[in-house]
């Protein structure tokens, strides 16, 4: 036996192996086993989606039209893409921006993708993409890399997108959950989207619709939000912060969040170097300029609220379009300096008439020869009560310049003539020519008659009886004809409706209505329509204004006979006297003025063949003025105004059309006479009445009704036993008449 011990064998049998889970509580063993499960689960799902994808790439990549109709059957037709708002920019007719409009909370400016910075654009192709310019519409590789270590991990399918897939997903994706069959989708788009547009085509799109935070969505809109330049100023070290943003906007604004911000601006910094964009040195001095940032907002540019506003209805009324959010280029008629001063005369007349209670006034300037607006000025401005409002679009009485139309119908329907003789006296005519009971007493602005007129000195003194008895003569119907076809549209009911008072302004006319009436006179009888757009382009460019052909409203004679009496001044000098705020030196203009009851509204309407103005002064919520008239309230913005506009160039005006000859007095059209239209002399006089009287004094007639002296001089008083005041009936329905329309002036 040697001396080696041994170590003692055990006895009896060995004791059993532990198997796994052995002592483990079973809940926890089941969570193991499920997770267990998971994991190979996901193995598998990401063995198969990368495969999938890799498939899918391929098939897109190389299987032409029978791969996307393989996709489209299982995914469904591509969308349209999504309509995105984009701001629209308002600039005058000399190419000056006075607007620019957007959807609340959202700033996106289209550019062409020339005024980019190219420091921008090489910032973002380096880090989004940078085999950008020589890759198709998907990365393969990356793709299935990304798709394996998301899967594996637990995460859905993200990254490694390219450029053209990124604007697949802006314009037609959109945010939905993130799954393989969204991002198959994605694939498909964009490679139509590489299919159909070209590589800088793509870049540009990308570059207008990414979001870059704080509201702005493309290059432009991000420029001047966080730099306060356009996308083409952008230097080197602001083109790689604006780039670095894209990624997480809200977490890297630099407002917010200064250092992630820097910090994402280094590494976009470090890839154009790595790409061979930029040279270290370059990088490295864009890397130690700190950017200045601007106000974090573009800041709301409107220098005209009301050309802005009948812009935006002009393209919404003539294209369909929604122009705050359809990115257009919007060219408007208006010339900005004389806009300006329009606005400025319009507040210091106002200011200046505080003491008659005057609280707003407006006014319209248009070129006749093509409708052209070239002034719009809605209301006093800042700090008058009708800042808000559009008073020019506002339906007013538009007083005695409703005679416009009155004189107009009467002549073009032969039945006056300028020189035709129309007694001015007292005068009443049953249910107020409206078909309604009682009797219509027509009054003039005083109470002073003048006898026998001619019919220029009637419409230029702006007499309101001579021109109800022409309204009488034409007949209503063909008195509302003609206004609506020189562009009134607010007589829109049928002519029986409407009373005697029509001609003294007891309809409601807009300012803007009234200016395009005016460029009838001012084009020999030609109706260009009145607007306000000049162009409109779509963000690539694209014209989508078509232009509106005009037409004839007024017989060319009829129109030079109206323009022969109301531009001379001695006309309406026994009313207004001579050389009044109605002649413009160095010019000859036609200028009309309308006064309401209580003085509630000031108008003043004139032109030349080169220029068609309309102005207002008033108050907004109708309360009345105190002592002024169109000649004195309106009038002075008018003249100054015009007079600024024509300048020193010849005002055109034409020569006398065929159809009309020359007669002792004036001119007349061919059929008419000086006896044309006598029979408007023999109108219906005023019925005698106990209570009312007339009277000659200095040569002219006066005339009063009522039981007490009227305080007029040379009032012999009334009667000594009155019988009842005849019936006034009220306007309603537009058979009577309300002392609001009887002032002429």
């Amino acid at each position: 036996m040697s001396g080696t011990s041994r170590r003692p064998t055990p006895s009896g049998p060995a004791p059993p192996r532990r198997r796994v889970g052995a002592g483990v509580h079973p809940a926890v063993l089941t969570r193991r086993l499920a997770r267990g499960a998971r994991r190979r689960s996901r193995l598998h799902l990401a063995a198969l989606a990368a495969a999938a994808l890799a498939i899918a790439t391929v098939l897109v990549w190389g299987g032409g039209q029978a791969a996307l109709a393989l996709l489209d059957a299982r995914l469904g037709a591509v969308p349209d893409s999504r309509r995105l708002p984009a701001d629209s920019v308002v600039l005058d007719r000399h190419g000056q921006v006075i607007a620019v409009l957007h959807a609340r909370g959202e700033r996106r400016v289209p550019v062409a993708l020339a005024q980019i910075s190219p420091e921008l654009r090489r910032a973002t192709v380096a880090v989004e993409d940078r085999n950008f310019w020589h890759e198709g519409a998907v990365d393969g590789s990356r793709l299935v890399a990304a798709a394996w270590t998301d899967l594996v991990h637990g995460g859905p399918v993200q990254g490694a997108s390219t450029i053209t897939e990124q604007l697949a997903k802006v314009l037609y994706v959109g945010t939905s959950p993130r799954t393989v069959e969204r991002k198959l989708r994605q694939i498909l788009i964009a490679r139509q989207l590489a299919r159909t547009l070209s590589r800088e085509q793509v870049l540009e799109e990308y570059l207008n619709d990414i979001n870059y935070g704080h509201g702005a969505y493309g290059a432009e809109a991000a420029a001047r939000t966080y730099f306060g330049v356009a996308a083409a100023q952008l230097d080197l070290a602001q083109a790689a912060l604006l780039a670095g943003l894209p990624n997480s906007p809200a977490l890297l604004d630099p407002f917010h969040h200064p250092d992630a911000a820097r910090a994402r601006q280094r590494a976009v910094l470090a890839a154009m170097v790595d790409t061979g964009a930029v040279t270290a040195a370059a990088a490295a001095a864009a890397q130690a300029e700190a950017p200045a940032l601007a106000a974090g907002s573009m800041g709301d540019l409107d220098l005209f609220p009301t050309v802005t506003a009948r812009a935006v209805r002009e393209v919404r009324e003539r294209l369909g379009l929604d122009a705050v959010t359809a990115g257009l280029r919007i060219t408007t008629t208006v010339d900005s300096e004389l806009q300006r001063f329009s606005q400025a005369a319009v507040t210091r007349q106002v200011d200046a008439m505080a003491a008659q209670h005057a609280g707003d006034g407006a006014l319209v300037a248009v070129d006749p020869r093509s409708g052209e607006v070239l002034a719009h000025v809605g209301s006093a401005g800042p700090g008058h009560p009708a800042e808000q409002v559009n008073m020019a679009a506002q339906p007013r009485s538009p007083g005695s310049t409703f005679k416009l139309f009155t004189y107009s119908a009467a002549l073009q329907a032969r039945r006056l003539s300028m020189v035709t003789p129309i007694r001015d006296r007292p005068y009443s005519l049953a249910g107020g020519g409206g078909g309604g009971g009682g009797r219509y007493q027509v009054h003039d602005y005083d109470p002073w008659y003048r006898g026998t007129v001619t019919v220029k000195e009637a419409l230029a003194s702006s007499l309101n009886v001579p021109a109800v008895k022409a309204e009488m003569l034409t007949g209503i119907p063909e008195v509302v004809r003609v206004a609506q076809g020189m562009g009134v549209t607010t007589l829109d009911r049928p002519a029986s409706a409407y009373g005697a008072s029509l001609t003294l302004g007891g309809y409601p006319v807009p300012l803007e209505e009234l200016a395009q009436a005016a460029t009838v006179f001012a084009a020999e009888g030609w109706f260009r329509a009145e607007h306000l757009l000049l162009s409109v382009h779509d963000r690539r460019g694209g014209e989508l204004l078509a232009r509106r052909a005009g037409h004839r409203a007024l017989d060319p004679g009829a129109t030079f006979v109206m323009n022969t009496i109301l531009a001379d001044d001695a006309n309406r000098a026994p009313a207004f006297g001579t050389g009044s705020a109605l002649t413009i030196p160095g010019h000859l203009v036609a200028a009309k003025t309308g006064t309401t009851s209580e003085f509630r509204d000031n108008l003043t309407v004139g032109w030349t063949p080169r220029l068609a103005l309309a102005t207002w002064v008033g108050n907004a919520d109708d309360s009345p003025m105190r002592g002024t008239t169109g000649l004195s309230g309106a009038a002075p913005i008018w003249n100054e105004v015009m007079s600024h506009a024509l300048g020193t160039a010849a005002d055109g005006w034409p020569a006398p059309p065929a159809g009309v000859e020359r007669v002792a007095g004036g001119w007349v059209l061919e059929g008419t006479s000086a006896e044309t239209g006598a029979e408007a002399g023999a109108l219906e006089e005023l019925a005698p009445q106990a209570d009312c009287r007339q009277w000659s004094r200095d040569g002219g007639l006066l005339w009063a009704c009522g039981p007490t002296r009227s305080g007029l001089a040379g009032d012999p008083g009334p009667p000594p036993a009155p019988s009842p005041s005849p019936e006034v009936p009220q306007k309603e329905g537009g058979a009577g008449f309300s002392l609001s329309f009887t002032l002429g002036r």
